[in-house]
């Protein structure tokens, strides 16, 4: 259904696909405006942290353009949506993660790409074997962890009763502070990042790795088993969230 209101709706397509892109132009000239007057922060230089911002927005595109249902939790729950996933042979979390789609989430990929190409080329990274197999997965574990992070927040909407679901929206504003390396915040916000909103194993810990930063080897070498965790955890929110759920009344 999407994809024939994409073909269908072309003007609207290319005025998101505008609007996108100059979302993310004003976005990088924050970032640019800083760095005018500041060379480095926390010993990051402005190429390198469109690797942080190149993450984060990869992440959030491919969440937004393959599970853009993990957004729509609250929806589905009250206007019992659900109900029809639970009748079909396959499993109801990948139904309804994958039953929406947002081809603005595909420009933020593209534009990211982009990004990343950016930073990598103005980088020094000494690259090897292990270096390139580690980006593309890394790449692909920070989007399942971003992935779980807005699940988790989503699910809350089995506990309410209205359309709309606030928490995964603030974990999406929270993790605006992670464009910036995670070494400038206080001790409060690093325990934060990475134990309860882990947005460190989706940009920070991946970038400094492939940067050759000091200290990220325990962090990326972590970045596996937090992803496992948090699809476990979705798992087990989404179980909860279904024993919870009472169908369309009569």
């Amino acid at each position: 259904m999407n994809i024939k209101s994409l073909m269908y709706y072309r003007a609207d397509f290319l005025m998101m696909t505008f609007f996108t892109l100059l979302s993310q132009v004003s976005n990088l000239a924050v970032v640019g405006i800083i760095y005018t007057n500041i060379p480095t922060v926390g010993g990051w230089s402005v190429w390198e942290i469109l690797l942080l911002y190149g993450y984060l927005l990869f992440s959030e595109g491919w969440v937004n353009f393959f599970f853009q249902g993990s957004w729509k939790i609250a929806q589905m729950v009250n206007k019992s949506e659900i109900d029809r996933f639970l009748v079909r042979p396959l499993p109801t979390g990948m139904q309804m993660a994958a039953s929406r789609i947002d081809f603005d989430g595909l420009n933020k990929m593209i534009i990211a790409l982009g990004i990343l190409s950016a930073g990598i080329k103005n980088c020094k990274i000494n690259w090897t074997i292990i270096k390139i197999l580690y980006f593309v997965a890394s790449l692909l574990t920070a989007s399942m962890i971003r992935f779980c992070m807005i699940w988790m927040a989503s699910c809350r909407s089995f506990c309410m009763q209205g359309p709309k679901n606030s928490l995964n929206y603030l974990v999406l504003s929270v993790g605006e502070m992670a464009k910036y390396p995670l070494i400038i915040y206080p001790g409060l916000l690093k325990g934060i990042f990475g134990y309860i909103i882990p947005y460190a194993y989706v940009s920070y810990y991946p970038a400094g790795f492939l940067l050759g930063k000091n200290d990220m080897l325990a962090g990326c070498l972590l970045q596996f088993p937090v992803c496992l965790g948090m699809l476990w955890l979705s798992a087990v929110c989404l179980k909860r969230g279904l024993g919870r759920y009472e169908s369309a009344g009569n």
